[in-house]
This record gives C-alpha cells, structure tokens and sequence, in this order.
C-alpha cells in the first residue's frame, strides 16, 4: 500500500512539473506625456539652497513634474527660478507652494518675484 502510495504521489509530482507555465508578457507602462504649451512666466526667489546638485536637483525635478509646467531655469548663484507654465493649469503661488514642499517641507522658501 506504501509503494502504491508513493508511486501515484512521484507520477502526479512528475506531471506537475512537466508542465509549462503560460509566459506572461508585461508590458512597461509608459507615462502619457502631455504637451504643456506655457504662456506665463514665474521668477522666484529660492531661500535655503546650499548645493548644486542636490538643492537645485531637487526644486527642478519638483517643479518639471508639476502639471502645468513647461519649463524650469534655476540660476544657483542668484538662487533665482525661472518657470514657464501653463496659467490655466497651475498657479505661480501654487508653484511657490511646491518650492516650498519639496523634501517634506520646511528646507525651501520661494518668494514670487514677478508673475
């Protein structure tokens, strides 16, 4: 009774793994990119900058993700941010607001400097 027992249970190991799997394509999702066309302009005054790449990096990438917005300039030495944006998508006080959000809030201060 073992042996029979222990036959069935190899047979059905054997069949098992003798099997296939069906592939699985994934494909990567890619982010729908949508033509932001600007036509207003932000400069603003970034308080708390203390380094090029992880400071200014930061702000930039912040700001380039943000809905609305075309473009970002960030002159380091001025600590000034020039950003072009979509006015009927975003705010230039809801950019200033991002600025100062960015890495959990409270590094950052940006003071609007013409609209």
């Amino acid at each position: 009774m073992r042996t029979l027992s222990f036959l069935i249970s190899l047979s059905f190991l054997v069949v098992s793994c003798g099997q296939q799997e069906p592939e699985v394509t994934e494909m990567p999702l890619q982010p729908e990119t949508v033509e932001v066309v600007p036509n207003a302009e932000a400069e603003m005054f970034v308080s708390g900058m203390t380094c090029v790449m992880s400071c200014k990096g930061a702000i930039e990438k912040s700001l380039n993700t943000h809905e609305g917005v075309a473009s970002v300039v960030i002159v380091f030495e001025d600590s000034v941010a020039t950003v072009s944006f979509d006015s009927t998508l975003v705010s230039a006080e809801e950019l200033a607001n991002v600025v100062g959000s960015v890495a959990g809030g409270g590094l950052y201060k940006a003071t609007l400097l013409t609209e």
